[in-house]
């Protein structure tokens, strides 16, 4: 009979831990650079991030930005130790921001930190809580997870199941950039999505801007926040708050010329993104129907990455790294029994681009 050869990344994995458990890497030492296990193992620097990347979600090291990866003690693994759980990690979004920020900050304060991306699987997230509670996990953040595929209420119902979980095994959890809907009890240090999106709103109602429609892939907690933020802002200023009308994205990128016309012709002035994300896939459709930002149609959107001030992007700008700390801080008092609850909305700052430009209705237009 044939023994199975390992992969090479699981030959990488096993032999680092091989190494950490007969003492060859001590508690607190640095293993190798990636780069040098690339060579002594002769793969590919994505197989040995993936080796390390196991290691670390089982508890063996944890990984510093700018530093290395080091071996965890058996008091780290058993006591100091938190999961971050989201839905994805793409090559763009506030997840790395916000990751970063709780990271370096748990650092700081003796924690380390274990990643659990769930890509979007409800049946993934279960299998990491599993894990998680085998290795004795301190706290978890959580950021509820909604898929493309499935309608919001199965999301919702889905995410609800996951906290049951973290209830019914005691551990502390924390939702981090959006909170569960409907769901008892919980605690949450999240942007103030309502109140930016009200300051947002009245900026565009200041320009002249009366009715938008608001493009979403998802409807979580956040975009149902920031709904009710533009609307509330709508009455605010004595106008109807259903002129916020809303789009799914996979639909507005089907739209015709010819419909986005009539949009116009209604006196839709406004685009309203849910997210930068959004916004992009947004210029770009215009684009191809032959409509400019501003001069056509307006953009607005939330999150402020990186590539928001190269589009001119009038966004919102969410403070990622106070975020971070604040939910560090609420989990080690959430852990030391210090409180039992924690309601924390952090304050978001609008960046005035040149997305977001005057509107003057047609009949107000001046005549040649």
């Amino acid at each position: 009979m044939d023994i199975p050869k390992l992969t090479k990344h699981r030959l990488i994995c096993e032999t680092l831990k091989s190494q950490i458990l007969n003492g060859t890497y001590p508690p607190d030492s640095r293993i190798p650079p990636e780069t040098e296990l690339t060579a002594k193992f002769q793969a590919s620097r994505m197989t040995v991030n993936r080796a390390i990347k196991e290691l670390q979600m089982a508890g063996y090291v944890r990984r510093t930005r700018g530093s290395g990866t080091y071996v965890l003690s058996r008091q780290v693994s058993e006591s100091q130790l938190l999961a971050i759980m989201i839905p994805c990690l793409p090559d763009a979004g506030i997840y790395h921001g916000l990751v970063r920020s709780i990271e370096e900050t748990a650092f700081s304060m003796g924690y380390s930190i274990i990643l659990c991306n769930a890509d979007f699987s409800f049946d993934k997230a279960r299998s990491y809580i599993k894990e998680l509670v085998n290795h004795g996990i301190s706290g978890i953040f959580f950021s509820p997870i909604f898929t493309l595929d499935d309608p919001a209420e199965k999301c919702i119902a889905e995410n609800h199941k996951l906290a049951r979980l973290f209830i019914e095994n005691r551990i502390p959890f924390l939702c981090v950039d959006s909170m569960l809907e409907n769901f008892e009890p919980q605690n949450y240090v999240v942007p103030d999505n309502e109140e930016s999106a009200r300051s947002l709103m009245s900026l565009a109602i200041q320009k002249g801007h009366k009715k938008c429609l608001y493009v979403h892939s998802i409807l979580n907690s956040s975009a149902h926040l920031r709904i009710k933020g533009a609307r509330n802002a709508m009455k605010e200023h004595g106008l109807n708050p259903a002129h916020v009308k809303l789009i799914h994205l996979k639909d507005f990128m089907s739209m015709k010329p010819m419909q986005m016309q009539k949009y116009i012709s209604d006196g839709i002035s406004l685009i309203y993104a849910m997210d930068d994300l959004t916004a992009l896939q947004v210029i770009n459709h215009l684009k191809d129907l032959g409509l400019r930002v501003p001069e056509d149609l307006s953009l607005v959107s939330h999150d402020d990455l990186d590539f928001s001030q190269d589009l001119g992007l009038t966004t919102v700008h969410q403070d990622l790294e106070k975020e971070g700390m604040e939910a560090i801080v609420a989990m080690h008092r959430l852990i030391n029994n210090e409180i039992t609850n924690i309601r924390q909305l952090i304050p978001s700052r609008i960046v005035v681009r040149k997305t977001l430009g005057d509107y003057c209705p047609p009949a107000e237009q001046p005549q040649n």
